[in-house]
């Protein structure tokens, strides 16, 4: 599938932001009297980055094999704070999302999805024998599921945030949760994870078509 230079670029600046975005939701949120989970922002900030890396040249930073190390030691350091915690679905549910996107990562960085040497493109593309030849990536079967569970994964995400009410501050009459911080933006950071899901299944889908 041959993708437009400017969506491709569009996509890794999304990224960038989501990168960047997560950093100042950590920075700012003492000030603010806000609590943030630090796991989520810290996986949204590498993953960001690493994912406009995915699609566009000019926004790679580590190399592959660095990227994929980060993500298998992060992958199990999720897995086992999930399993910790796995009778508490609220604590539960971020940890996996985060393991979810860790392992279609280490998928994507292994599996040679990365920018076309083609310019105005991000997907592989067939050309003459004496032509520039793009080639798909690897385990394209397992590429094509992991889109379909990206793509679930999002739908179910933004239905969460829609039933989620917005949090209030409680007063601090006693008791432990009294006057406690609540989350900083929580629907902005579940619309951060649901765009580093869509561009992650762009990115894998496009070079397999």
């Amino acid at each position: 599938m041959n993708a437009p230079i400017w969506l491709s670029t569009l996509l890794s600046v999304l990224m960038v932001a989501v990168a960047c975005a997560a950093l100042v939701r950590m920075v700012i949120a003492g000030g603010w009297r806000r609590a943030v989970d630090y796991e989520t922002e810290g996986l949204h900030l590498i993953a960001g980055l690493a994912a406009a890396g995915l699609i566009s040249a000019w926004a790679g930073t580590l190399p592959r094999p660095a990227w994929t190390v980060v993500f298998v030691a992060a992958g199990v350091y999720l897995a086992a704070r999930a399993w910790r915690s796995w009778a508490d679905v609220k604590v539960r549910r971020p940890l996996l999302g985060g393991l979810a996107c860790c392992v279609v990562l280490v998928y994507a960085l292994t599996a040679d999805v990365r920018p076309s040497v083609i310019h105005g493109s991000t997907a592989g593309s067939f050309a003459m024998p004496d032509m520039i030849l793009d080639q798909t990536e690897r385990f394209p079967a397992l590429g094509l599921a992991l889109v379909v569970a990206l793509a679930f994964a999002a739908v179910a995400a933004v239905n969460r945030a829609g039933m989620t009410p917005r949090p209030e501050p409680q007063p601090a009459i006693g008791g432990p949760q009294d006057g406690a911080a609540v989350l900083l933006a929580p629907r902005f950071v579940t619309l951060s994870r649901v765009l580093l899901f869509v561009v992650l299944a762009f990115a894998i889908l496009s070079k397999i078509v």
